[in-house]
């Protein structure tokens, strides 16, 4: 089990959901949580439960993530972990979308590219010092699969923002393998998890959601991510259905490989 115990952890989306239940995981671990959202009232009911710093940022500005990183560090001389969770949904479908428009281009920045961005700003930070960085990265079933479960809801451009960001994540391991960089990364992949965004698009009763889903809390997601961590995984699914979701697509590589006599 990682010991967490005096550790600074950030996590981004903090205010609800997810970000909420890995921030109070993480401090019943012993971790020191500054807690990020664009929301800071939502942030600061986090942090007051927790004993943490409420951080009110919008993630989606490209020079947010340097800001925020160089503020914690200026604080507290490290960062040891951080959780980027922060994310917003997108649903239209794709013949009707308008790839002008600017929600999608937030979208693509916050989902996609903040991650990057605040790898980009802790690395010189994590180079100066003598430790080793951790940072987990929220993607979703939808970065692995077209999911049984939410098929035809309209998710296209959404899933495109989170399969970008598991290839960036394993790209970014790629980078850092073999002890050059500091740093270990890991994504998560939650499949149905009751929170704002879910709950938004779905209805406010789990129980009137695809029963595929397999609908569990934020903080039973939570549970599963630091153990994840504790396990030194990289992938890190919440649902045995995410294995099973990607079968047709390995299948049908497998089935054309045979046609074509590779």
């Amino acid at each position: 089990m990682i010991d967490f115990n005096g550790r600074v952890a950030l996590v981004t989306g903090a205010g609800s959901g997810i970000g909420r239940a890995l921030s109070e995981a993480l401090a019943a671990r012993g971790a020191r949580l500054f807690c990020a959202d664009i929301d800071g009232d939502a942030a600061a009911e986090t942090a007051i439960g927790i004993d943490g710093e409420a951080l009110a940022i919008d993630l989606a500005e490209p020079d947010a993530a340097a800001t925020l990183i160089d503020h914690i560090q200026s604080r507290t001389g490290r960062i040891d972990f951080v959780a980027s969770n922060a994310g917003v949904g997108y649903r239209k479908r794709l013949l009707k979308a308008d790839c002008d428009d600017p929600a999608l281009a937030r979208m693509l920045e916050l989902n996609m590219l903040a991650p990057l961005r605040l790898a980009q700003a802790w690395m010189p930070h994590l180079e100066a010092g003598d430790s080793r960085g951790r940072l987990m990265i929220t993607g979703s079933e939808n970065s692995l699969s077209v999911p049984l479960a939410v098929k035809g809801f309209g998710l296209g451009l959404y899933a495109a923002s989170k399969h970008g960001v598991l290839v960036l994540a394993e790209w970014l391991r790629d980078e850092v393998a073999g002890g050059n960089k500091p740093l270990d990364v890991h994504i998560l992949l939650p499949g149905g998890v009751y929170t704002g965004m879910t709950r938004d698009g779905l209805g406010p009763d789990p129980a009137q959601w695809p029963a595929a889903m397999a609908v569990i809390t934020p903080e039973r997601c939570a549970e599963i991510a630091l153990a994840g961590l504790d396990a030194g995984l990289f992938h890190i699914p919440t649902h045995r259905h995410l294995a099973d979701d990607m079968a047709p697509r390995h299948a049908a590589i497998a089935d054309a490989a045979r046609v074509l006599g590779l």
